[in-house]
Formats: C-alpha cells, structure tokens, sequence
C-alpha cells in the first residue's frame, strides 16, 4: 500500500488541511510550531490520498545523557492515520519516512509513547522496545522523623543540583542533561525540593503541594543517586502531610524498594518506547525512568 499514497514533509499551505484532519489539535500552537527549534518541516510526514491529507506524524529532537555523554534522538508524537484509511501500511510507511529523517539528522535513536493497544502492537512490530511502564502507588504520611529532611532550593543550591541530573543520566534513562541547561534554574526553582543529609545536599525533586485548584499531585521518583532508596521513600513519608501518589516505573531504582515496604505498585496506561538508529545502545545496565 506504501506505493499506492503519496507521502512527503510538510510544506507551506499545509496547515488548513492539517488543522482540519487532526483532531484536537491547538490550532495556535500547530501554526507556529517552528518557533520550537527542535520542530523541523523534514520533521512532519504527510500521507494524501487524492490530494486530502489522510496521514501524520511529527518527530522532534531532544538531547538525552547515554554512554556517558550528550546526544540527540527523535522524539515521535501526533501520528494519526484516518479512520477509513486504517491497516492499509499508512503509519508503518509514515514511521519509516520519520526513520529516515532521523537517520539523516544523525538522531541516535528514538522514542515515542503509543496511545493505545493497536500503536503498541505496530511500534512492537517495526523494532520498538518497552523503556519505561509507569507504575503508581499511594503514599502514606509517616509520623516517625527521618534524618533526612526536604528543604526549598536555595540559588546556591543550584549547580550542585545540576550535576547530581547528570550523575543520574549516567545510570538511568531516559534522562534529559545538557551541560548549559539546568532543569532547576531561578525562574523555577520553587517547583522543586532539595533533600539534604546533615549539611550536605543528597538529591532532589519536583514537588508540589496540593491546593485548591490541584488537589492531587504527585510525587515522581527524587533525584538521589547515591542513597539508600527505602531511606529517601521514608523521608517523603515524613515530610508529607496528607497521601500522596508515587509516579516510578517498572525497572526504576525505586520499583524494588517500593514493594518491599508493601506498597502495592499499579501499571498505567502510560508507556514509552525506544528504538536505536544505527548501533545498539544497551540499557541492560540503567533502570527506566519516567
């Protein structure tokens, strides 16, 4: 069926027939989506049948730690066949026409998160393998004091910060890490915790505290490369309030650890997907992560 559609990269003009065949797209942001520099027009296969778009699929760039350095891979998202048009080889042609670009970009691999069973089984098929299952639990306060304790960040804190996101990189994935891009800078910093021992800054989290516009929020595995992980889930325990939902992942360094103190871990729906270009990349020796 691949040679019986015509399929290229996006062009300008597109975009009406775009907006008016992908379904809830943000109109504003489809239009203006070359302002992300990671947004590419190679980046955005097209599938026509008859001169109408009937085919789509968007791949990025995103720079990700492995093998002990920066490199760049393909992320794949908004991948939409129409209904009609459906188990006629579309998407698997539109995945191999985003390979190539990515191959051409010299991408070292790619990633996705399939939507539903019939994307899994199709990314399954071309090569994809399963990096991260998300996995939740409740997590309950804990009275007992811990000695560890969760403090705000201070600016001080923050190139100490930045490199324990790499130490993390080194033995997790997939982990974004760029020497010039913080993930916890002054303009966000309230977002996130730090986890001290004593004097010393072990880690770091995303963390938020519940309100009246979020009640539920979650809590997703710290930043503590380098501490007993049932010591730091205890610690969480103590400096919460009320329970709190623990995001981790099948395979994470807090998984294990989870289930030995009897939290029962339940999947969601929520899967990534790796596929690597050119030479394999082992991750034999890293725990998933979200």
């Amino acid at each position: 069926m691949c040679n019986t559609i015509t399929y290229r990269h996006w062009q300008p003009g597109d975009d009406d027939a775009i907006l008016a065949f992908l379904p809830n797209t943000n109109e504003d942001w489809y239009q203006n989506k070359f302002d992300d520099p990671d947004i590419e027009p190679e980046g955005i296969c097209l599938a026509f049948n008859d001169g109408k778009v009937v085919g789509h699929a968007m791949g990025e760039s995103m720079l990700l730690f492995i093998e002990e350095k920066v490199q760049r891979f393909g992320i794949v998202d908004a991948v939409f066949v129409a209904p009609n048009m459906r188990r006629q080889g579309i998407a698997t042609c539109l995945m191999d026409e985003l390979h190539a670009y990515f191959l051409k970009k010299g991408y070292r691999g790619t990633i996705l998160n399939p939507t539903n069973a019939g994307a899994y089984q199709l990314y399954k098929k071309i090569g994809y393998q399963e990096t991260c299952k998300e996995l939740r639990t409740q997590l309950s306060p804990r009275s007992i004091p811990s000695r560890l304790k969760w403090t705000e960040v201070n600016r001080e804190d923050l190139d100490v910060l930045h490199q324990f996101k790499k130490k993390w990189a080194t033995h997790n994935f997939p982990v974004y890490w760029h020497p010039q891009d913080p993930e916890v800078q002054q303009d966000n910093m309230e977002q996130y915790r730090v986890l001290r021992h004593g004097a010393s800054i072990i880690g770091y989290a995303e963390w938020d505290e519940p309100s009246e516009q979020c009640p539920e929020v979650f809590i997703q595995d710290p930043i503590v490369p380098d501490f007993d992980p049932i010591e730091v889930i205890e610690s969480v325990q103590a400096a919460i309030l009320t329970p709190r939902v623990w995001q981790t992942a099948e395979g994470s360094r807090f998984e294990m650890p989870l289930r030995s103190l009897s939290f029962p871990l339940e999947p969601t729906q929520e899967v990534d997907m790796f596929l690597s270009l050119g030479p394999e990349i082992d991750l034999t020796k890293h725990y998933h992560t979200l």
